[in-house]
Parts: C-alpha cells; structure tokens; sequence
C-alpha cells in the first residue's frame, strides 16, 4: 500500500448568467438573484464563444501552475463543446465540432503544452471530471490538473430539451410540488485539483464515484438505489459517516421523475434530514458546467458556513422527504455531497471537505491486469479473442443485422443509433459466460468524434427535413449512450465513463480501466474503442480483469 497526500480544490473560476466569479455568484444566489440568461460574450474570429469562456475560467485559475510540465494535466468536461457550429454536412476532422479540436484549441491559448482528456458523460462530466482528476492524482500520475467545463445555451440542445417537454416556461422549482420542468442556462468552470496543500483554498476532494442505473437511456431509476450506492461509495472511501455531513447539493432540475429519484437515493443514503439545495434556479442547468460550477459554490457555502435556498421553493412534491428550503440556512460545516445525474442512466457523487476535517487515505499500487476477452469491428469483420466470426462485403446497417440475428432477440436494437448498435452487440460478446454482479463492472469508453453520427440525424430533421426535433433522436446526441445500452442489456451498475480522444492509440481509457482495477473497484472493466461517423466505424473493446481473477 502507498500512502496518498490529501486532494486538495485550489482556486475556482466560474462564468454565469448571474456573473464572472466565484464569489458574486455565491453572493448574488444568497441574495436571491436570478441569471437565467446568456453570457456577454461572443466569437472573435480565433476562438467560439465558448471557448473563449473557457480560456477566461482558466486564465483565472492557472497562476501558480507549471503548464509545460508532465506532471500538469487539462481535463475537459462538456456536453457538446462547439455543437453551434455544427451544419448539416459532417465536418472535417480538423472542425472544432470535434471536442478534442476544441479542447486544444483551448489548451493552446493558455499556454498549456500537454494533449488534454475530455469526458463527455452527459449532465454529469463536470463531477466526472473531478473525480477522474482526484483519482489521477492519488494515484501519483499528476500533480495538478486543471479541470475545465462549459457548455452554451444552443438551437441544438433547446430544441432536444423541449422535444422531451421537459423545459419549464418559468424558473425552474427543484422538488417543488409545482415543478413543471428544468430551466436550461450557460456557464464555464475551472477548479483547480491538486497534491500540493501550498495550492488548497481549505478544502479537500475527499472522495467520488459513480454508477449507472441500468434501467433507461432518457428515464432515470425508479428506485434511486445506483445513484444512492454512488454517494454511498464516494462516502465511504474517506470513511465518512452520515453524521458528518453538513449538506447535499442535489442535481435539482426539476423535472418530474428526476426529483422524484434523487429523493428516493437521498433517503436510502440516509441524509433525508441533511440541509439539501439545488442551484439550478439562479443559473439554469449548465449541462458539462454544472458539475463544475456547483462544486466551485458548494465549497463557498463550506467555507462560509451557509447553505444557499433553492429559491422558489414552496411545498415538498416528491414521494421521499427531502430537507428543502427557500431560506439560506447557517450550518456547522464538515463535509458536503455533491451528485449528478443524466441520459444514459449515469449517476455521480463527490464528497468535498473542509481541510481540518479531511484524513489522508492509503491508495493501492498498480497491479498487472489481463484480457479475458477482445471484440473487433472493421470493414465488415467480426472477430472475437482473434477468431474472425462474421466477414461481410455489406452496409454497415446488414452487417450489424446480420450479426444481431446471430445472438439477440431484443428488439430495442433496432431503435438504436449504429454506434450503439456497434457496442451493444460486442458487448454481448466479450460478456459472455461472465459470472458477475451489477457492480462488478465498469464501462470506460472513447472515440474521437463523440456522438457526431446522432448529432447530424438530430440537426438534419430540422435544418433538412424541416421537421420538428425528435426526442428519440436528440437523446442518443451524447457519446455515453452507447454504454447505458451495453448497462441495460447486461445489468450493469458499476460507472459508465466515455473519454473523447483524437486517436484510437490515445491509452488514457485503458490506463484509466487498469487504474479502477488496481483500486479494487472492480472485478473487471469493459474498456476500448466505439467509433462511428456516417457508415465509417472501427470498434475494438476488451474485458480487463487483473491477473489474480
């Protein structure tokens, strides 16, 4: 065993309607105000508007921080990066619609000399990111990480939202018994993660995890049990009981079976009776920001001893009790939770602590690991564990039908976008005869042009076809789709992370499985690549174990 320094938040930046800063927002959302709107800001000609959103959070952040050392990482987190650039013909690999053209664009104008690691993992990246950071630097690969998110308010993404009825024509009202539907908004985050206590702003990352409901791509549980094992967990790695919990920043979107499953979650964790907020009605769902953003203010509210009200809220509407006020509240501050849910069935806890309530945990050593087994797909060839077993001349659409027919029965396949038709049936593949329990399995996954293929059909019904937004097309407009299929098929509950990369030989994924495995989070780790983009596809995943399985 390896002894691990404490993780520490250093300094935070964040772009809002309400404002630029971490400390106005905070100020502002005590006072009441509402920024449910776009941010001052547009392209110039270099940069998008958002990335030049992202370039400020971080300009703010990065003094004190080596950018040209191997021991400094940039981790990304959005939802759809540059989606507003995006047309009705596919872009060329050089577009910065590709989230990993964007993120280095970014890292280029701030001086960053690293290739940076993009998550995109729907309404959750930005907790995601910081877990990953955390998990990164405990495990001794990096020294600081500067983790950066942002998302804009988009045609693209308004017109998926409102497909689903989803949005609310008034500020939205978390777990309000009037609650009609979420309040969409824009922002960029930068935090700071780091070993160094030099850096610390007096707290601490003490803890995260995540899990996948397994149950629906757009619905989420109905017990809220996966998203409750995943605050469990984050809990539960710095040993950190119910008791000591000041508060809990929910996801909070207001729609109706959200709130209705985060409060089943809340209560089986045990921390129904915990001060509970959302921030959403002073700034909107933020998508791959939110994460990010709720952070950088749930550590002001630790700092300062304040839990902010959910304003709007009136009368509790959902089945469990939940402690919600329209008041701040004055709180004894220890350690907050801070959780996330989204499309794909993805959940996401971390635990943040004040620094004199923080212990410092023991971390495991990296151990050697083994291919049970590999699935590949290319040019009309299936192989499994080296074996060709299908060889077509035909469509990707025949050959994937022509090996669905060889093992399935399920016809939900046949509503899936390719790429997920793709990894759902390798995935029946290199599971089989596995003997496993739902959270024994994780999924880490990566491409290089995310959801792109989904975001064209989504775009072109519009802009093309002159139709109004499909909901069953908008929702597989998120890369990590293809792995809540693979966890609904299979039963799997364990975290569902997907990396986007600019090559197939990037190892962050597998380096990230191997890191999971070592940690003893799990008994294995589907991991690989799932790349599809207008009849072009290339997949190769294996089920990783380490060698003592």
């Amino acid at each position: 065993m390896v002894k691990s320094v404490n993780t520490y938040l250093g300094k935070t930046a964040i772009w809002t309607g309400l404002g630029f800063g971490v400390v106005d927002n905070y100020e502002k959302m005590l006072k009441g105000v509402t920024g449910l709107q776009r941010i001052d800001i547009e392209g110039d000609g270099q940069h998008s508007r958002l990335e030049r959103m992202m370039i400020r959070v971080i300009e703010e952040v990065k003094p004190g921080i080596d950018m040209t050392s191997e021991r400094t990482a940039m981790l990304f987190s959005t939802t759809k990066g540059n989606i507003a650039n995006l047309g009705i013909e596919c872009p060329e690999e050089g577009s910065d619609v590709y989230l990993h053209k964007m993120a280095s664009r970014v890292c280029k104008a701030v001086g960053f000399v690293g290739k940076p690691i993009v998550v995109s993992n729907a309404c959750i990246s930005g907790v995601v990111a910081v877990v990953l950071a955390q998990r990164l630097i405990n495990a001794g690969r990096y020294d600081d990480i500067i983790v950066v998110g942002g998302d804009e308010m988009t045609e693209f993404t308004t017109s998926g939202f409102m497909a689903f009825k989803s949005v609310s024509e008034q500020p939205c009202r978390p777990y309000d018994a009037k609650r009609d539907g979420l309040s969409l908004g824009e922002a960029a985050g930068a935090v700071v993660v780091s070993n160094d206590r030099k850096k610390s702003h007096g707290i601490v990352v003490a803890g995260g995890s995540m899990s996948n409901d397994a149950n629906h791509i757009s619905g989420p549980s109905r017990t809220g049990e996966p998203l409750a094992e995943a605050i469990r967990q984050a809990m539960g790695e710095p040993g950190i009981a119910n008791d000591d919990i000041s508060f809990v920043n929910a996801h909070g979107t207001a729609t109706v079976y959200n709130d209705e499953m985060e409060s089943k979650a809340i209560n089986l964790a045990g921390l129904q009776d915990k001060p509970l907020n959302s921030l959403k009605p002073y700034i909107g769902h933020t998508l791959g920001a939110s994460g990010l953003v709720e952070i950088a203010i749930a550590a002001e509210e630790l700092r300062h001893g304040m839990v902010i009200g959910t304003k709007g809220f009136e009368t509790l509407g959902t089945p469990m009790p939940l402690n919600v006020s329209a008041e701040n509240r004055s709180v004894t501050m220890k350690h907050c939770v801070k959780s996330a849910s989204g499309f794909g069935g993805c959940n996401a806890a971390v635990v943040l602590s004040l620094e004199e309530y923080s212990k410092e945990r023991a971390v495991p050593s990296m151990t050697d690991v083994k291919c049970l087994h590999r699935c590949t797909m290319k040019n009309g060839e299936l192989s499994v564990d080296g074996e060709l077993v299908v060889k077509s001349e035909a469509d990707f659409g025949t050959f994937a039908r022509d090996v669905y027919h060889r093992q399935d029965a399920n016809m939900k396949f046949f509503k899936m976008t390719d790429m997920c038709k793709m990894g759902y049936l390798a995935s029946n593949y290199v599971l089989k005869d596995v003997d496993y329990k739902p959270y024994d399995i994780a999924i880490v996954m990566s491409n290089k042009s995310s959801s792109l293929d989904a975001d064209l059909t989504h775009w072109r019904i519009q802009k093309r076809d002159n139709q109004p937004a499909s909901p069953a097309a908008f929702v597989y407009t998120l890369p990590n789709i293809v792995m809540g299929e693979i966890a609904i098929k299979n039963g799997i509950k364990g975290e569902t992370t997907f990396l986007v990369t600019d090559s197939k030989n990037d190892e962050t994924a597998k380096d990230y499985a191997r890191l999971l495995l070592s940690e003893g989070r799990y008994k294995y780790v589907l991991t690989g690549w799932c790349e599809l983009l207008e009849g072009n596809y290339e997949l190769d995943i294996e089920l990783l174990t380490t060698k003592f399985n």
